[in-house]
């Protein structure tokens, strides 16, 4: 089981990490720190977390990263603590760092393959973007687009999971938006089963995905997803989205 702490970030800078710990800054509700907490789980991670306010991020998280970029890894390293940025590379990071519950695959095809699935998966992303702009009819073409391919690559690869018998890193990296999906069911009920029928390997992936017990431990519910994107689109927050 991961060791993990969650803290609020204040004015001063964190203490020096512990050689033994990795820290993440991220955004509550955002899903490329949920992506890395998936990982830190599944990779059995000591770890600390520094909840960061998107509106009013400090002087000193500012200055070590101009781009204001979220999440962010903090890393102990021989010479100084260090930071990772991009969800992509902060997750292959610690697939690498931590031996426990290798993630990717130990073939360098599907590896390869799963990494193409990734950045396809982009496509849901924007899609759920335009979504959230209210341009319903671009955004849900290309949630469905997306959709049919990973139902298609199921299909292909007749596993239960994308990584085979078990989640695998294909399956923690996608599953934050698929989460999200969800509230899609508070609004719109009849709708959002209909889809569902269209893409039955999925669904059951989904089902699966929802029983793991990583997934569980940052699992929210649709309503809560509901209610974060209607104030986030009151404040302007699409970039955390």
């Amino acid at each position: 089981m991961s060791h993990y702490q969650f803290k609020t970030a204040g004015p001063l800078p964190p203490p020096a990490l512990a050689p033994n710990k990795v820290r993440l800054f991220q955004v509550d509700m955002n899903p490329y720190g949920h992506r890395v907490l998936l990982i830190l789980d599944a990779k059995r991670a000591k770890y600390e977390v520094y909840e960061m306010d998107p509106l009013r991020l400090p002087e000193w998280f500012k200055a070590n990263n101009r781009r204001c970029k979220i999440p962010v890894l903090e890393v102990h390293t021989d010479h100084a603590d260090k930071c990772l940025f991009e969800s992509v590379v902060i997750c292959d990071y610690l697939d690498e760092k931590y031996t426990h519950n290798k993630l990717h695959s130990s073939d360098p095809f599907t590896k390869a393959q799963d990494r193409l699935l990734i950045e396809r998966f982009n496509e849901l992303i924007k899609g759920s973007l335009e979504c959230f702009d209210t341009n319903f009819v671009f955004g849900g073409q290309q949630i469905l687009q997306t959709l049919d391919i990973f139902e298609k690559e199921l299909v292909t690869r007749g596993t239960n999971y994308f990584g085979g018998s078990r989640p695998g890193m294909l399956d923690y990296m996608i599953w934050p938006w698929v989460e999200r999906l969800y509230l899609v069911r508070v609004v719109a009920e009849k709708k959002f089963d209909e889809k569902r029928g269209a893409y039955p390997n999925f669904a059951d992936w989904a089902d699966q995905m929802q029983l793991d017990e990583v997934v569980k431990k940052h699992a929210r519910s649709p309503q809560e997803y509901l209610d974060y994107y209607k104030n986030a689109r009151t404040l302007s927050m699409s970039y955390y989205l």
